[in-house]
C-alpha cells in the first residue's frame, strides 16, 4: 500500500477504535480517498479521506453486493484512488499456544493502484471491560469475495 492509502486505513481502524469504545458493534463502513469534491465534483488540491456506514448489518449478500455496487459508482464519480470496505465478522483466529479458534474480529478489505489487501483485527476484551482492536494484522493471499473490483482500472 501507499503512503496515502495507509492514512485511509489508520483513518478505518481509528472510527472502529471509537466505535468499540462506545460500546457499540462494528457497522459495515466504506473509506475512500478520493481525487473530487462529493458536492460539486471538481478537482482537489489533495486528495481526501470520506466515509461512508450503514446503520445496520447486512443480512443477505444481495443487500452487500447493492452496497458495493452504489460504492462503485461513486469511486468513480469521485475519481478514488483508493477504498477501504470494512467491518466486523468471525474467522479463525491463530492463539499464541498455536491452535485456532472462531474469534471476533475488524476486517478491511482495501482497493489500491497495487490491487487488493486483506487485513484484520481481532476485537478483544479492554482492561476496562469494553472492547478494543487488537493488532492489524496482514491476511495474507485471499481470494477476492467482489466479482469486479470498485476502482476503474
Amino acid at each position: 500500500m501507499r503512503h496515502d492509502e495507509t492514512a485511509l486505513v489508520r483513518e478505518a481502524v481509528r472510527q472502529a477504535e471509537a466505535t468499540l469504545q462506545r460500546g457499540a458493534r462494528l457497522l459495515p463502513a466504506a473509506y475512500m480517498l478520493v481525487r473530487r469534491n462529493p458536492q460539486t465534483g471538481a478537482p482537489l488540491t489533495h486528495p481526501t479521506a470520506i466515509g461512508s456506514a450503514v446503520d445496520k448489518a447486512f443480512t443477505k449478500r444481495e443487500d452487500y453486493l447493492a452496497f458495493v455496487a452504489t460504492l462503485r459508482v461513486e469511486a468513480k464519480r469521485l475519481d478514488a484512488i483508493a477504498v477501504a470496505l470494512g467491518g466486523e465478522a468471525q474467522a479463525e483466529v491463530e492463539g499464541s499456544s498455536g491452535r485456532t479458534s472462531l474469534k471476533r474480529v475488524f476486517y478491511l478489505r482495501v482497493e489500491d493502484g497495487d490491487g487488493v489487501h486483506y487485513l484484520h483485527a481481532p476485537i478483544e476484551r479492554a482492561p476496562n471491560g469494553g472492547e478494543k482492536l487488537g493488532t492489524l494484522m496482514d491476511s495474507g493471499e485471499s481470494s477476492d469475495d467482489l466479482p469486479e473490483p470498485l476502482l476503474a482500472r
